[in-house]
Protein backbone atom coordinates (compact mmCIF):
# COMPACT_ATOMS: atom_id res chain seq x y z
CA UNK A 1 0.00 0.00 0.00
CA UNK A 2 1.14 3.47 -0.90
CA UNK A 3 2.13 5.75 2.12
CA UNK A 4 -0.63 8.58 1.19
CA UNK A 5 -3.17 5.72 0.39
CA UNK A 6 -2.44 4.20 3.29
CA UNK A 7 -2.51 7.85 5.56
CA UNK A 8 -5.97 8.29 3.88
CA UNK A 9 -7.45 5.51 4.85
CA UNK A 10 -5.88 5.24 8.21
CA UNK A 11 -6.72 8.82 8.83
CA UNK A 12 -10.43 8.00 7.91
CA UNK A 13 -10.56 4.91 10.02
CA UNK A 14 -8.73 6.48 12.68
CA UNK A 15 -11.64 8.63 12.60
CA UNK A 16 -14.21 6.33 13.49
CA UNK A 17 -12.07 5.35 16.39
CA UNK A 18 -11.91 8.86 17.53
CA UNK A 19 -15.49 9.34 17.77
CA UNK A 20 -16.42 5.81 19.16
CA UNK A 21 -13.71 6.26 21.90
CA UNK A 22 -15.25 10.41 22.74
CA UNK A 23 -18.89 8.59 22.72
CA UNK A 24 -17.48 5.76 25.16
CA UNK A 25 -15.55 7.91 28.18
CA UNK A 26 -18.92 10.27 27.78
CA UNK A 27 -21.28 7.50 28.46
CA UNK A 28 -19.17 6.12 31.41
CA UNK A 29 -20.38 8.74 33.56
CA UNK A 30 -23.66 9.28 32.27
CA UNK A 31 -24.18 5.71 33.64
CA UNK A 32 -22.75 5.77 36.50
CA UNK A 33 -24.22 9.28 37.55
CA UNK A 34 -27.46 9.03 36.19
CA UNK A 35 -28.12 5.54 36.59
CA UNK A 36 -26.60 4.33 39.51
CA UNK A 37 -23.67 1.65 40.54
CA UNK A 38 -25.79 -1.17 40.10
CA UNK A 39 -27.03 -0.40 36.51
CA UNK A 40 -23.10 0.18 35.94
CA UNK A 41 -22.37 -3.25 37.14
CA UNK A 42 -25.34 -5.36 35.31
CA UNK A 43 -24.43 -3.41 32.08
CA UNK A 44 -20.30 -4.24 32.69
CA UNK A 45 -21.28 -7.92 33.63
CA UNK A 46 -23.87 -8.29 30.81
CA UNK A 47 -21.24 -6.97 28.15
CA UNK A 48 -18.17 -9.53 29.43
CA UNK A 49 -21.15 -12.30 28.64
CA UNK A 50 -22.01 -10.79 25.17
CA UNK A 51 -17.80 -10.33 24.70
CA UNK A 52 -17.42 -13.96 24.49
CA UNK A 53 -20.80 -14.57 22.69
CA UNK A 54 -19.91 -11.96 19.79
CA UNK A 55 -16.88 -14.04 19.15
CA UNK A 56 -18.94 -17.05 18.33
CA UNK A 57 -21.50 -15.47 16.46
CA UNK A 58 -19.28 -13.36 14.02
CA UNK A 59 -17.46 -16.80 14.26
CA UNK A 60 -13.88 -15.52 12.94
CA UNK A 61 -15.28 -13.40 9.84
CA UNK A 62 -13.69 -10.18 11.69
CA UNK A 63 -10.70 -11.87 11.93
CA UNK A 64 -10.32 -13.19 8.23
CA UNK A 65 -12.46 -11.18 6.64
CA UNK A 66 -10.70 -8.05 5.82
CA UNK A 67 -8.03 -10.28 3.90
CA UNK A 68 -10.87 -12.53 2.13
CA UNK A 69 -12.37 -9.80 0.84
CA UNK A 70 -9.56 -7.99 -0.20
CA UNK A 71 -8.11 -11.29 -2.30
CA UNK A 72 -11.42 -11.47 -4.05
CA UNK A 73 -12.80 -9.52 -7.05
CA UNK A 74 -16.05 -8.19 -6.60
CA UNK A 75 -17.75 -10.81 -8.09
CA UNK A 76 -16.99 -13.03 -5.59
CA UNK A 77 -17.62 -10.30 -3.10
CA UNK A 78 -21.33 -9.87 -2.64
CA UNK A 79 -21.53 -13.78 -2.95
CA UNK A 80 -18.81 -14.07 0.23
CA UNK A 81 -20.80 -11.26 2.74
CA UNK A 82 -23.82 -13.03 1.95
CA UNK A 83 -22.49 -16.25 2.77
CA UNK A 84 -21.13 -14.96 5.84
CA UNK A 85 -24.23 -12.75 7.36
CA UNK A 86 -26.14 -15.94 6.61
CA UNK A 87 -24.24 -18.03 9.02
CA UNK A 88 -23.59 -14.80 11.41
CA UNK A 89 -27.43 -14.49 11.40
CA UNK A 90 -28.46 -18.00 12.27
CA UNK A 91 -25.45 -17.92 15.04
CA UNK A 92 -26.96 -14.97 16.63
CA UNK A 93 -30.69 -16.19 16.78
CA UNK A 94 -28.90 -19.34 18.65
CA UNK A 95 -26.70 -17.46 20.95
CA UNK A 96 -28.23 -14.43 21.74
CA UNK A 97 -31.42 -16.58 23.44
CA UNK A 98 -28.35 -18.52 25.85
CA UNK A 99 -26.78 -16.04 26.19
CA UNK A 100 -29.30 -13.20 28.07
CA UNK A 101 -30.59 -15.50 30.64
CA UNK A 102 -26.58 -16.14 31.82
CA UNK A 103 -26.33 -12.27 31.87
CA UNK A 104 -29.46 -11.89 33.89
CA UNK A 105 -27.86 -15.23 36.49
CA UNK A 106 -24.40 -13.50 37.05
CA UNK A 107 -25.54 -9.75 36.91
CA UNK A 108 -27.89 -9.57 39.76
CA UNK A 109 -29.60 -6.78 38.43
CA UNK A 110 -32.93 -5.78 36.24
CA UNK A 111 -33.25 -8.61 33.53
CA UNK A 112 -34.13 -6.42 31.10
CA UNK A 113 -31.18 -3.98 30.99
CA UNK A 114 -29.11 -7.52 31.33
CA UNK A 115 -30.89 -8.58 28.15
CA UNK A 116 -30.88 -5.42 26.27
CA UNK A 117 -27.29 -4.68 27.09
CA UNK A 118 -26.29 -8.60 25.55
CA UNK A 119 -28.16 -8.54 22.56
CA UNK A 120 -26.79 -4.98 21.94
CA UNK A 121 -22.88 -6.83 22.17
CA UNK A 122 -23.77 -9.59 20.30
CA UNK A 123 -25.54 -8.46 17.25
CA UNK A 124 -22.51 -6.23 16.63
CA UNK A 125 -21.47 -9.61 14.80
CA UNK A 126 -24.13 -8.75 11.97
CA UNK A 127 -21.81 -5.76 11.39
CA UNK A 128 -20.15 -5.13 7.79
CA UNK A 129 -17.18 -2.85 8.82
CA UNK A 130 -14.60 -5.58 8.80
CA UNK A 131 -15.79 -6.25 4.76
CA UNK A 132 -15.46 -2.41 4.39
CA UNK A 133 -11.62 -2.50 5.98
CA UNK A 134 -11.24 -5.62 3.50
CA UNK A 135 -12.70 -3.25 0.27
CA UNK A 136 -10.65 -0.33 1.47
CA UNK A 137 -13.87 2.00 2.16
CA UNK A 138 -13.01 4.25 5.07
CA UNK A 139 -15.71 6.40 4.27
CA UNK A 140 -18.20 3.63 4.44
CA UNK A 141 -16.84 2.10 7.16
CA UNK A 142 -17.50 5.75 9.20
CA UNK A 143 -20.83 6.60 7.85
CA UNK A 144 -22.68 3.55 7.34
CA UNK A 145 -21.16 1.06 10.32
CA UNK A 146 -19.88 3.54 13.05
CA UNK A 147 -22.40 6.19 12.74
CA UNK A 148 -25.80 4.59 13.38
CA UNK A 149 -24.15 2.52 16.25
CA UNK A 150 -22.59 5.85 17.70
CA UNK A 151 -26.01 8.05 17.38
CA UNK A 152 -28.10 5.25 19.59
CA UNK A 153 -25.16 5.29 22.09
CA UNK A 154 -25.54 9.28 22.00
CA UNK A 155 -28.95 9.45 21.64
CA UNK A 156 -29.55 6.81 24.37
CA UNK A 157 -27.30 8.75 26.83
CA UNK A 158 -29.15 11.58 26.09
CA UNK A 159 -32.77 9.91 27.50
CA UNK A 160 -30.48 7.99 30.01
CA UNK A 161 -29.55 11.61 31.24
CA UNK A 162 -33.49 12.71 31.15
CA UNK A 163 -35.10 9.83 32.66
CA UNK A 164 -32.66 8.17 35.07
CA UNK A 165 -33.28 4.61 33.54
CA UNK A 166 -30.81 2.73 31.61
CA UNK A 167 -32.76 0.51 30.06
CA UNK A 168 -34.02 3.18 27.58
CA UNK A 169 -29.94 3.47 26.79
CA UNK A 170 -30.14 -0.48 26.41
CA UNK A 171 -32.74 -0.24 24.28
CA UNK A 172 -31.99 2.34 22.08
CA UNK A 173 -28.37 1.69 21.85
CA UNK A 174 -29.73 -2.18 20.34
CA UNK A 175 -31.60 -0.30 17.99
CA UNK A 176 -28.33 1.69 16.66
CA UNK A 177 -26.60 -1.21 16.09
CA UNK A 178 -29.33 -2.95 14.46
CA UNK A 179 -29.49 -0.14 11.95
CA UNK A 180 -26.30 -0.32 11.40
CA UNK A 181 -25.92 -3.98 10.20
CA UNK A 182 -29.01 -3.49 8.01
CA UNK A 183 -27.82 -0.14 6.01
CA UNK A 184 -24.18 -1.50 6.13
CA UNK A 185 -25.71 -4.75 4.70
CA UNK A 186 -28.22 -2.99 2.07
CA UNK A 187 -25.08 -1.11 0.56
CA UNK A 188 -22.91 -4.37 0.13
CA UNK A 189 -25.28 -6.43 -1.37
CA UNK A 190 -26.63 -3.85 -3.72
CA UNK A 191 -23.28 -3.08 -4.93
CA UNK A 192 -22.33 -6.23 -5.47
CA UNK A 193 -24.94 -8.88 -7.07
CA UNK A 194 -23.05 -12.15 -7.26
CA UNK A 195 -25.45 -13.75 -4.31
CA UNK A 196 -28.96 -15.44 -4.38
CA UNK A 197 -31.45 -15.81 -1.38
CA UNK A 198 -31.48 -18.41 1.25
CA UNK A 199 -32.38 -19.21 4.64
CA UNK A 200 -30.93 -22.70 4.56
CA UNK A 201 -29.59 -23.29 8.31
CA UNK A 202 -27.70 -26.08 6.24
CA UNK A 203 -25.96 -24.05 4.18
CA UNK A 204 -25.45 -21.42 6.39
CA UNK A 205 -23.81 -24.63 8.80
CA UNK A 206 -21.43 -25.50 5.63
CA UNK A 207 -19.89 -21.88 5.43
CA UNK A 208 -18.34 -22.01 8.80
CA UNK A 209 -15.53 -24.81 7.55
CA UNK A 210 -12.27 -23.20 7.29
CA UNK A 211 -13.39 -20.60 10.74
CA UNK A 212 -11.92 -22.89 13.07
CA UNK A 213 -8.30 -21.33 13.50
CA UNK A 214 -9.24 -17.92 14.00
CA UNK A 215 -12.46 -18.35 16.00
CA UNK A 216 -10.47 -20.61 18.71
CA UNK A 217 -7.59 -17.69 18.54
CA UNK A 218 -10.68 -15.38 19.76
CA UNK A 219 -12.34 -17.48 21.36
CA UNK A 220 -8.87 -17.89 23.47
CA UNK A 221 -8.39 -14.21 23.94
CA UNK A 222 -12.45 -12.74 24.47
CA UNK A 223 -12.26 -15.39 27.33
CA UNK A 224 -9.42 -14.49 29.58
CA UNK A 225 -10.50 -10.82 28.39
CA UNK A 226 -13.81 -10.91 29.84
CA UNK A 227 -13.96 -13.51 32.44
CA UNK A 228 -11.79 -11.78 35.29
CA UNK A 229 -15.33 -9.17 35.74
CA UNK A 230 -17.70 -12.71 35.94
CA UNK A 231 -14.87 -13.33 38.65
CA UNK A 232 -15.12 -10.32 40.78
CA UNK A 233 -19.02 -10.13 40.45
CA UNK A 234 -18.97 -13.96 41.48
CA UNK A 235 -16.59 -13.75 44.57
CA UNK A 236 -15.90 -10.19 45.35
CA UNK A 237 -19.45 -8.21 44.11
CA UNK A 238 -18.74 -5.76 45.88
CA UNK A 239 -15.88 -4.44 43.77
CA UNK A 240 -17.09 -5.49 40.44
CA UNK A 241 -17.74 -1.43 39.88
CA UNK A 242 -14.43 -0.67 40.70
CA UNK A 243 -12.89 -3.04 38.27
CA UNK A 244 -15.32 -2.61 35.74
CA UNK A 245 -14.33 1.26 35.77
CA UNK A 246 -11.07 -0.31 35.61
CA UNK A 247 -11.07 -2.48 32.54
CA UNK A 248 -13.33 -0.37 30.40
CA UNK A 249 -10.40 2.76 30.86
CA UNK A 250 -8.15 -0.16 29.82
CA UNK A 251 -10.15 -1.40 26.87
CA UNK A 252 -10.67 2.52 25.78
CA UNK A 253 -7.19 2.81 25.96
CA UNK A 254 -6.66 -0.24 23.53
CA UNK A 255 -9.16 1.22 21.20
CA UNK A 256 -7.22 4.64 21.29
CA UNK A 257 -4.24 3.26 19.81
CA UNK A 258 -5.88 0.75 17.21
CA UNK A 259 -4.89 3.53 14.08
CA UNK A 260 -1.18 3.06 15.29
CA UNK A 261 -1.67 -0.67 14.77
CA UNK A 262 -3.05 -0.53 11.53
CA UNK A 263 -0.61 1.57 10.34
CA UNK A 264 2.37 -0.46 11.46
CA UNK A 265 0.47 -3.11 10.01
CA UNK A 266 0.82 -1.39 6.73
CA UNK A 267 4.57 -0.61 7.34
CA UNK A 268 6.03 -3.67 8.42
CA UNK A 269 5.29 -5.96 5.37
CA UNK A 270 8.34 -5.61 2.64
CA UNK A 271 9.48 -8.07 0.06
CA UNK A 272 12.95 -8.10 0.74
CA UNK A 273 13.76 -9.75 4.11
CA UNK A 274 16.65 -7.88 5.60
CA UNK A 275 13.68 -4.59 4.91
CA UNK A 276 11.26 -6.86 6.79
CA UNK A 277 13.44 -7.68 10.03
CA UNK A 278 14.37 -3.81 10.29
CA UNK A 279 10.66 -2.62 10.15
CA UNK A 280 9.77 -5.42 12.25
CA UNK A 281 12.53 -4.25 15.04
CA UNK A 282 11.85 -0.76 14.66
CA UNK A 283 7.64 -1.52 15.57
CA UNK A 284 8.58 -4.00 18.59
CA UNK A 285 11.06 -1.37 19.79
CA UNK A 286 7.72 1.25 19.23
CA UNK A 287 5.35 -1.42 21.00
CA UNK A 288 7.82 -1.72 24.16
CA UNK A 289 8.00 1.98 24.28
CA UNK A 290 4.39 2.92 23.79
CA UNK A 291 3.29 0.16 26.31
CA UNK A 292 5.76 1.46 28.57
CA UNK A 293 4.87 4.64 28.84
CA UNK A 294 1.13 3.74 28.60
CA UNK A 295 1.19 1.25 31.25
CA UNK A 296 3.27 4.27 33.75
CA UNK A 297 0.53 6.89 32.49
CA UNK A 298 -2.13 4.18 33.95
CA UNK A 299 -0.43 3.33 36.92
CA UNK A 300 -0.40 7.72 37.86
CA UNK A 301 -3.25 9.02 36.10
CA UNK A 302 -5.71 5.92 36.62
CA UNK A 303 -7.34 6.86 40.04
CA UNK A 304 -7.74 10.49 38.90
CA UNK A 305 -9.32 9.40 35.81
CA UNK A 306 -11.50 6.82 37.43
CA UNK A 307 -12.56 9.87 39.98
CA UNK A 308 -13.35 12.05 37.06
CA UNK A 309 -15.53 9.37 35.33
CA UNK A 310 -17.71 8.56 37.91
CA UNK A 311 -18.54 11.44 38.55
CA UNK A 312 -16.19 10.67 42.10
CA UNK A 313 -18.42 7.82 43.02
CA UNK A 314 -15.89 5.22 42.38
CA UNK A 315 -12.45 5.24 43.73
CA UNK A 316 -10.00 3.03 41.76
CA UNK A 317 -6.82 3.11 44.44
CA UNK A 318 -3.27 2.92 43.84
CA UNK A 319 -2.70 -0.57 43.97
CA UNK A 320 -5.59 -1.72 41.15
CA UNK A 321 -4.66 1.55 39.01
CA UNK A 322 -0.69 -0.25 39.15
CA UNK A 323 -1.88 -3.47 38.20
CA UNK A 324 -4.41 -2.65 35.66
CA UNK A 325 -1.24 -0.44 34.62
CA UNK A 326 1.17 -3.48 33.86
CA UNK A 327 -1.70 -5.22 32.05
CA UNK A 328 -2.54 -2.25 29.86
CA UNK A 329 1.59 -2.05 28.93
CA UNK A 330 1.75 -5.64 28.08
CA UNK A 331 -0.92 -5.18 26.04
CA UNK A 332 -0.17 -2.09 23.90
CA UNK A 333 2.85 -4.26 23.20
CA UNK A 334 1.84 -6.94 22.36
CA UNK A 335 -0.94 -5.54 20.05
CA UNK A 336 2.12 -4.64 18.06
CA UNK A 337 4.80 -7.15 18.33
CA UNK A 338 1.87 -9.85 17.37
CA UNK A 339 -0.80 -8.48 14.88
CA UNK A 340 1.87 -6.23 12.96
CA UNK A 341 5.20 -8.20 13.38
CA UNK A 342 4.34 -11.73 13.65
CA UNK A 343 1.20 -11.80 10.82
CA UNK A 344 3.99 -10.01 8.50
CA UNK A 345 6.86 -12.92 9.25
CA UNK A 346 3.84 -15.77 8.29
CA UNK A 347 3.94 -16.60 12.12
CA UNK A 348 0.64 -16.67 12.76
CA UNK A 349 0.74 -20.00 14.50
CA UNK A 350 3.13 -18.08 17.24
CA UNK A 351 0.44 -15.39 17.57
CA UNK A 352 -2.30 -17.98 18.47
CA UNK A 353 0.16 -20.05 20.54
CA UNK A 354 0.91 -16.86 23.02
CA UNK A 355 -3.10 -16.21 23.00
CA UNK A 356 -3.55 -19.94 24.73
CA UNK A 357 -0.12 -19.37 27.25
CA UNK A 358 -2.01 -16.10 28.34
CA UNK A 359 -5.39 -18.09 29.32
CA UNK A 360 -3.81 -21.19 30.57
CA UNK A 361 -1.76 -18.67 32.68
CA UNK A 362 -4.31 -16.61 33.51
CA UNK A 363 -6.71 -19.43 34.02
CA UNK A 364 -3.91 -20.76 36.95
CA UNK A 365 -3.58 -17.43 38.41
CA UNK A 366 -6.70 -15.53 38.34
CA UNK A 367 -8.60 -17.29 40.83
CA UNK A 368 -5.90 -18.22 43.84
CA UNK A 369 -4.98 -14.54 43.83
CA UNK A 370 -8.09 -13.15 43.58
CA UNK A 371 -8.99 -15.52 47.08
CA UNK A 372 -5.81 -14.27 48.57
CA UNK A 373 -5.71 -10.17 47.60
CA UNK A 374 -8.92 -9.54 46.61
CA UNK A 375 -9.49 -7.27 43.52
CA UNK A 376 -5.61 -6.50 43.15
CA UNK A 377 -4.59 -9.67 43.46
CA UNK A 378 -7.05 -10.70 40.12
CA UNK A 379 -5.54 -7.67 38.34
CA UNK A 380 -2.01 -8.87 38.71
CA UNK A 381 -3.19 -12.18 37.49
CA UNK A 382 -4.67 -11.13 34.47
CA UNK A 383 -1.53 -8.62 33.69
CA UNK A 384 1.06 -11.61 34.60
CA UNK A 385 -0.94 -13.25 31.99
CA UNK A 386 -0.98 -10.66 29.28
CA UNK A 387 3.16 -10.40 30.45
CA UNK A 388 2.88 -14.43 29.08
CA UNK A 389 1.95 -13.35 25.64
CA UNK A 390 4.33 -10.23 25.73
CA UNK A 391 7.33 -13.38 26.28
CA UNK A 392 6.20 -15.63 24.02
CA UNK A 393 5.45 -13.02 21.18
CA UNK A 394 9.01 -11.77 21.83
CA UNK A 395 11.06 -15.08 21.74
CA UNK A 396 9.25 -15.68 18.45
CA UNK A 397 10.09 -12.45 17.20
CA UNK A 398 13.93 -13.14 17.87
CA UNK A 399 14.11 -16.19 16.31
CA UNK A 400 12.12 -14.47 13.55
CA UNK A 401 14.97 -11.92 13.54
CA UNK A 402 18.30 -14.08 13.48
CA UNK A 403 16.35 -16.98 10.99
CA UNK A 404 18.17 -16.96 7.41
CA UNK A 405 17.03 -15.03 4.52
CA UNK A 406 14.17 -17.44 2.69
CA UNK A 407 15.43 -18.35 -1.12
CA UNK A 408 12.81 -16.56 -2.62
CA UNK A 409 11.65 -12.99 -1.16
CA UNK A 410 8.73 -12.88 1.00
CA UNK A 411 5.59 -11.70 -0.51
CA UNK A 412 3.21 -8.56 1.71
CA UNK A 413 0.80 -9.60 3.87
CA UNK A 414 -2.03 -8.46 3.83
CA UNK A 415 -2.76 -6.91 7.48
CA UNK A 416 -5.25 -8.66 9.65
CA UNK A 417 -7.09 -6.74 12.41
CA UNK A 418 -6.70 -7.29 15.79
CA UNK A 419 -9.99 -8.91 17.15
CA UNK A 420 -12.88 -7.03 19.33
Amino acid sequence: MRSAGLLKATSAYGLSVVVSGVVSIAVIPAVIIAAGETAWVTIAVSQAVAGFAFVLAVFGWGVTGPTDVASRGSVERGRYFFESLLSRTWLSLIIVPISIPLSIILSRGDPLLAGLTTASGILVALGAGWFFVGEKSPIRFLVLDTAPRIIGTVVGAGVLLATGDARWFAGIQLAGVVAAAIISSASILRRYRSWSFTASPMRALRNLRGQAAPVTMAATTSLYVNVPIVIVQLFLPSATAVYALAERIVRLSLYATRPVVQIAQGYVPAPEHLDLVARAKRVTLIGLVLGGAGGLAFAVLGPWVGTILSGGAIDLGSALAIAMGANLAALLASQLTGFACLTAFGLARELARSTIVGAIVGTVLMIPLTFAFGVVGLAWGLAISELAVLAVQLVALRRAFAAPPPEKPAEPVEPVLPPE
